[in-house]
C-alpha cells in the first residue's frame, strides 16, 4: 500500500521578467483541475500543457502568452465528481484503483486546504459572509486597537486624573480601552495627557475623526462603536432556508416560497409562513397575489425573485422581474417596500408555463423533466457557442449529461466554459469530456457540471466531425444561501 504527504495543492512563483509557463507541483488528473491566481485575481486567460498516464499528468504546466510578472499561484480546483465506477463482482485493476484513489485525496486535500483558509465561527453560531474589503477593514481596525492599547497604558500612568470634567477617570478608560483592543475594536491616537474637550493637533485625532465624536473622548468613541454596529452588521449578510417550489394546486403559473429569512447590511426580512405568488400576474401585496414587476409572462423567460420588506411593518413579500440587478427591477408597484436580494430563479418554457422544479440549499436546481437541449446538432473541429436551459442574463453552472456519435475512431468531443476561450478537443490538445470513439459511429457519454457565460451558453467543439445530444439537468444560480 502507498501513502502520499499532506499538500495543499498550491504552487507559488514571483517572476521579475516575463514569463510564460508555470509548473503545477500536484498531480492533474483533467485540465480543469488548475486554477491560477496573479497578485490575488484569478486569471483564465492561459492555457494548459500536460501530458496524461494512466489519468494522471505530473507534469502540467499553466502557459501564458504574453508573459506575466507578479505574485503568480497554481492551484488546484478540482470540482468534487465520480470519474469511475467498477462493476460489481468483476476483476478490479490496480491502477483503476489507484487513480479513483488518487482523485478523491486530490478532493480532499483541496476541501481540508480551503477548510484551514476559511473564516470560522464558535460551534453554535452562524459564520458570517465575509468580502476583501472586509478583511482589508478588519486588519486596518487590529492596527487601530493597537494602537488603543498603547492609548490606555499612557492614561493608565496617569492614576486617577479625570479626562474630561464630569467623565470617568482614567483608569476607567485604560480597562476599556484594553477591552476593546482585545476584542479587535478599531482605538484612537493619543492625547498626550490632555483633559478636557479635545482640539485636534499632531498625534491626536484625525479631522474627520474630530468632526464625527463631537469633540469629546465619549463622543469619539461613541462614534467608533457606531461604526463597529455597522461593520457588524454588514459581516451578517445573507439567505437562510427561503427554499422555491412549484406550488402543488397551480404548479404552471404559482411559486412557494418556504420560510426564512434574508439579511443585506442592516436590512432583515423574515418570512414566517408559506408565501406564494403568481407569475402570470402583475404584482399585488399578499400571498396568491400576482408577482410581476411589469408586463406579461413570455415564453422560455427567466424570471428572478426578489425578496421584499414592507417599511411600514418590516413584513415579508416577493416580486418577480426579468431584471439580473435590484436596479433594473420595476417599481412602480412597490411603493412602501424596499427591494432586500434576489432570492431565486424560475424559467418558462415554450407555452409560458414554469418549468417544474426542485430547488436545494446551497441554490442548487433541478429539473423534474430533463431538458434536451441538443438531439443530434452537429459537432466539429470548429469550436461553437449553443445555449442552454439557465437562467440568462447571469453566469451559471449547467448541470449536464451529453452523448456524442462519429464515424471518425479516437475522436473526443468537448464542452466548454467560455470563459476558457477557443479549446481544441484531442488528447494532444485539451482533451476531451465526451468520452473517445473506438469503434465507428459508436456513441460515448459523459457528464459535467459546466459554467456558461451571461447568455446562456457553452462551446462545443470535437476531433473530427459528429453529432452531439445534451440534456439539461438543472443549474446553480448562487444568491448566497449558507446552506
Amino acid at each position: 500500500m502507498s501513502i502520499t504527504t499532506p499538500d495543499d495543492r498550491i504552487s507559488t512563483y514571483s517572476p521579475v521578467a516575463a514569463t510564460t509557463q508555470f509548473a503545477a507541483g500536484f498531480p492533474v488528473f483533467d485540465n480543469a483541475d488548475i486554477g491560477v491566481t496573479v497578485d490575488g485575481v484569478e486569471r483564465f486567460d492561459f492555457t494548459i500543457s500536460a501530458t496524461y498516464a494512466a489519468g494522471i499528468s505530473t507534469d502540467a504546466k499553466a502557459v501564458f502568452s504574453p508573459g506575466i510578472v507578479g505574485d503568480v499561484v497554481v492551484f488546484g480546483k478540482r470540482a468534487p465528481r465520480r470519474s469511475s465506477r467498477f462493476i460489481n463482482g468483476h476483476a478490479l485493476p490496480i491502477p483503476d484503483q489507484n487513480l479513483a484513489l488518487d482523485t478523491v485525496e486530490a478532493e480532499m486535500q483541496e476541501a481540508a486546504r480551503e477548510n484551514r483558509r476559511a473564516h470560522k465561527a464558535p460551534y453554535g453560531e452562524d459564520g458570517g459572509v465575509f468580502t476583501a474589503s472586509d478583511v482589508g477593514n478588519a486588519q486596518a481596525n487590529a492596527a487601530s486597537a493597537a494602537a488603543s492599547a498603547a492609548l490606555a497604558a499612557k492614561w493608565a500612568e496617569n492614576g486617577d486624573i479625570d479626562v474630561t470634567p464630569g467623565k470617568r477617570a482614567s483608569e476607567y478608560w485604560a480597562r476599556k480601552a484594553q477591552e476593546w483592543a482585545i476584542g479587535g475594536v478599531a482605538g484612537v491616537g493619543s492625547f498626550n495627557s490632555r483633559t478636557g474637550p479635545v482640539t485636534a493637533q499632531s498625534g491626536d485625532y484625525s479631522s474627520d475623526q474630530i468632526s464625527r465624536g463631537g469633540g469629546s473622548v465619549e463622543d469619539a468613541l461613541d462614534a467608533i462603536e457606531a461604526d463597529i454596529t455597522a461593520t457588524k452588521a454588514s459581516l451578517l449578510s445573507g439567505i437562510e432556508d427561503l427554499l422555491l417550489s412549484n406550488n402543488s394546486g397551480n404548479p404552471n403559473t404559482h411559486v412557494d416560497i418556504g420560510t426564512g429569512k434574508v439579511r443585506i447590511g442592516s436590512v432583515v426580512v423574515a418570512n414566517l409562513a408559506t408565501l406564494i405568488k403568481r407569475l402570470n400576474a402583475t404584482w399585488a401585496a399578499g400571498s396568491g397575489n400576482g408577482g410581476l414587476d411589469t408586463g406579461a409572462v413570455a415564453a422560455n423567460g427567466t424570471y428572478f425573485l426578489y425578496a421584499l420588506r414592507k417599511v411600514s411593518d418590516g413584513s415579508f413579500d416577493a416580486v418577480f422581474s426579468t431584471s439580473a440587478t435590484i436596479a433594473g427591477v420595476n417599481v412602480s408597484l412597490l411603493a412602501g417596500y424596499t427591494i432586500v436580494k434576489c432570492i431565486g430563479v424560475v424559467l418558462t418554457n415554450a407555452s409560458s408555463i414554469i418549468r417544474p422544479f426542485v430547488m436545494y440549499p446551497r441554490d442548487e436546481y433541478t429539473f423534474v423533466t430533463p431538458v434536451k437541449d441538443a438531439v443530434g446538432v452537429s459537432i466539429s473541429t470548429t469550436s461553437n457557442l449553443f445555449a442552454l436551459t439557465v437562467p440568462n442574463g447571469v453566469k451559471a453552472k449547467a448541470k449536464l449529461r451529453f452523448e456524442f456519435t462519429s464515424s471518425a475512431t479516437t475522436n473526443a468531443g468537448l464542452l466548454s466554459d467560455p470563459a476558457q476561450g477557443v479549446l481544441t478537443a484531442g488528447i494532444g490538445d485539451d482533451g476531451g469530456n465526451i468520452g473517445t470513439m473506438q469503434v465507428a459511429s459508436g456513441f460515448a457519454i459523459g457528464s459535467q457540471e459546466i459554467w456558461t457565460n451571461t447568455s446562456r451558453q457553452i462551446r462545443r467543439v470535437a476531433g473530427a466531425s459528429g453529432s452531439l445530444w445534451v440534456w439539461t439537468d438543472g443549474f446553480h444560480f448562487p444568491c448566497g444561501r449558507a446552506a
